[in-house]
């Protein structure tokens, strides 16, 4: 079975030649992320390495399907449809956002379509299972899988503030996946694909960065986790209670949710931005950029190997 390694190498390949002449186009239209606020680069960054991320992605999955060395039953499984056409939407928003700007409620409303669109081509929580048996979920299988898409994507989205901290998240938790569920053709070949992008475009994106992902790339890799954390709790694919891949996107999820508790008890929108985040108090801390990216990348990695045990233990 090479369908996921050759969805691997074709999407790092095409990501990590993509990305010099996408930041020199980036550069040339001026379109950067500019230090201040929030930012802690010290300089003018371009952005649009997304789509490098996103074309690597979308490649690697057409040729591991194309290919016959690379074709696998189950590759063209409805929850591979889904994600290709969920994530399409979420592609075209953050690229409308990286060059030209979005609402945030615009933004909120392209993830619901994501996620609805994803749903209704078969990519849904339908049972929840615990350690005391499961549980069928009827008509709340589209909120519950509409309200995880969305909350993985921006959980995803707010931790993209330091340089290669986004991408590596996301790099540990497709392998935790990978691992949870090897025999999952549609899986390994999604999660082959977008690690493979994931890692060539953070070659790029290590402190100093060159390039940023923007919302094109958050919002795709977001959604591809958030799918894959279905696909793997879905019946017929091991079945994993929906608890393992919360424990493993542990380190988003949580810094979300106290984003979203802070904002709300300091009377702000939860749309407003701000610098209260786990890595913007590291740094505040003592720590250089460098040491909290290896810092969270290590605690991201613990909760992915409490995961990875939870999935066999389940």
């Amino acid at each position: 079975m090479f369908s996921y390694a050759i969805a691997f190498l074709v999407a790092l390949t095409a990501a990590a030649l993509l990305i010099p002449p996408i930041r020199l186009w980036a550069a040339a239209h001026d379109l950067f992320d500019v230090p201040g606020g929030r930012k802690v680069h010290s300089q003018a960054v371009p952005r649009l390495g997304g789509v490098a991320i996103a074309v690597g992605f979308y490649l690697g999955v057409a040729v591991a399907v194309l290919l016959p060395l690379g074709s696998v039953p189950g590759a063209s499984a409805h929850d591979v449809r889904a994600i290709l056409v969920g994530g399409a939407i979420l592609v075209a928003a953050g690229v409308v956002d990286d060059v030209m700007g979005l609402a945030p409620l615009i933004k909120l409303l392209a993830q619901l379509l994501a996620a609805v669109v994803a749903a209704a081509l078969g990519l849904s929580l339908h049972v929840l299972a615990f350690p005391w048996g499961t549980m069928e979920l009827g008509i709340m299988s589209l909120p519950l899988t509409v309200i995880w898409i969305v909350a993985v994507v921006n959980a995803i989205n707010l931790i993209d503030g330091l340089d290669g901290l986004a991408a590596g998240v996301v790099l540990i938790a497709l392998v935790a996946f990978f691992v949870i569920a090897p025999n999952h053709a549609s899986v390994t070949l999604v999660v082959g694909a977008a690690a493979g992008a994931a890692l060539g475009f953070l070659v790029y994106n290590l402190h100093p960065a060159s390039i940023i992902m923007g919302d094109a790339g958050s919002m795709l890799l977001g959604f591809v986790t958030a799918a894959v954390g279905i696909a793997i709790s879905s019946p017929g694919s091991g079945f994993v209670p929906i608890y393992v891949p919360m424990v493993v996107l542990a380190l988003p999820l949580g810094d979300m949710a106290w984003a979203v508790l802070r904002r709300s008890l300091g009377g702000r929108s939860i749309f407003v931005a701000d610098a209260g985040h786990v890595h913007h108090r590291l740094l505040r801390g003592g720590l250089s950029q460098r040491e909290v990216v290896v810092l969270l990348h290590l605690v991201a990695a613990v909760f992915a190997a409490i995961g990875v045990l939870l999935g066999r233990l389940a």
